[in-house]
């Protein structure tokens, strides 16, 4: 990983030596960035357009695996922050195009929709989320899907 001073992920793709397109933002903003609206296809959740914009995540999703796999590290050691593992998951869903529902919760993620528009989401959720990803990223090919949920006793399978 190479830094150019402005804090942004500047991750390189592996094997290739090149920098990848997709550049987090450092740090990366917190879950208050992300709108969550109810719609009639299921839940769906909005990043701030700037975040987006400025970081060349608006085409988030690639087909470069070796992207993806540069900057998961980085985001699934952010599930672990209770202030942005709800972007991290959103932005890994996004860049991994991992097939997911998105009814009654949102790739595995429950999130409650009050009447007036605010959502909350349980930090407690982290920990699942987070085996869930590492079981992802260990595994050669990535699944299209996130795996299934295990049990904390049950660990992840993977040594």
């Amino acid at each position: 990983m190479s830094s150019r001073g402005d804090g942004a992920d500047r991750s390189t793709a592996r094997g290739s030596g090149s920098p990848t397109r997709v550049q987090l933002p450092a740090p990366l903003p917190t879950n208050d960035a992300i709108e969550w609206t109810g719609q009639r296809y299921g839940l769906k959740p909005y990043l701030d357009q700037p975040v987006l914009d400025q970081h060349g995540l608006e085409t988030a999703g690639t087909d470069e695996v070796d992207e993806v796999a540069a900057v998961a590290p980085t985001l699934i050691e952010a599930l672990d922050d209770p202030d942005r593992f709800v972007v991290a998951h959103v932005l890994l869903t996004r860049l991994s195009r991992v097939s997911h529902e998105t009814f009654p919760g949102w790739n595995g993620l429950a999130v409650e929709l009050a009447v007036d528009g605010t959502s909350w989401v349980d930090p407690a959720q982290r920990a699942g989320l987070s085996r869930r990803w590492r079981a992802w990223l260990d595994t050669d090919p990535h699944p299209a899907e996130l795996p299934a949920e295990l049990s904390p006793d049950q660990g992840s399978g993977i040594p």
